[in-house]
């Protein structure tokens, strides 16, 4: 009976999976291919037409393009370089032994590099999208749920641990012993960089003088800023909507057979 439930749920994951997520992304690389570009200045005149006409907390849902700055510059932990935004973390390198058999019976022991995930940063402050034509700046919270963030690896640097006394931030990482020698620590930071060509999709509205962007009111709505252009992202999501039919159905025949073969 239990193999009947377990298969059960596993294909109707699988229908969720592979039906759902991809006609979702679908609809949204339809609306992102379809939605026109609003320059900042036409947006901002929109923006202020509705207000001025008694709509206050308007929002219009657009789509925008422009250069990347920072409403407080941001210093990457690690590389030190002043950014729009960082997500920088650090994993432990160490080696662990491991034993294996070969096809003759016979064991063997081998050291195997591991990595251990330890620390996580990120910037907090508003990312800036400038218009390149009239210099005006859009506002927006890079740190809201839902928000389709795609930023550029501009670090990623392996130090051995006899060489981290040069840097000043390790000294209260706090880390245990692992496996049988730990080598080092891996720095990755992922960031936007100053003056990042960034595409943007969202709500816009006015507070006071200065337009921000944030989360659509439609959650059906895309929700997206990016440092690749409207081309890449297409072709990522369709991408991505590939894979989720093909584990969906994975998912489904799986469930099948344990159905079927499971007793």
């Amino acid at each position: 009976m239990i193999q009947y439930i377990i298969g059960g749920i596993l294909v109707a994951a699988g229908i969720f999976v592979g039906l759902f997520i991809p006609r979702r992304i679908k609809n949204k690389n339809l609306e992102i291919r379809f939605m026109k570009t609003t320059p900042v200045s036409e947006l901002k005149s929109i923006l202020s037409d509705n207000a001025a006409a008694g709509l206050e907390g308007y929002r219009h849902f657009v789509e925008l393009n422009g250069s990347a700055g920072a409403e407080t510059l941001q210093k990457a932990p690690y590389s030190a370089k002043n950014v729009a935004y960082f997500n920088a973390d650090i994993y432990q390198v160490y080696e662990e032994t491991e034993t294996t058999k070969d096809d003759k019976g016979v064991l063997h022991q081998n050291l195997v590099k591991h990595e251990e995930h330890l620390t996580n940063q990120k910037s907090s402050g508003m990312v800036t999208i400038q218009d390149a034509q009239s210099g005006e700046k859009v506002y927006f919270n890079i740190n809201q749920s839902g928000l389709q963030l795609d930023t550029s690896k501009t670090l990623d640097k392996f130090e051995p641990v006899d060489s981290m006394r040069q840097y000043s931030f390790f000294g209260g990482l706090k880390y245990s012993p692992m496996g049988a020698k730990t080598l080092g620590f891996r720095m990755v930071e992922n960031t936007i960089p100053l003056g990042q060509a960034l595409y943007a999709m969202g709500d816009a509205w006015l507070d006071g003088a200065k337009i921000f962007m944030g989360k659509p009111i439609d959650a059906k709505k895309p929700f997206i800023l990016s440092v690749r252009n409207e081309t890449d992202i297409v072709s990522s999501n369709k991408s991505g909507g590939t894979a989720a039919l093909v584990f969906g159905i994975l998912l489904a025949i799986a469930g099948i057979l344990i159905m079927i073969f499971v007793h």
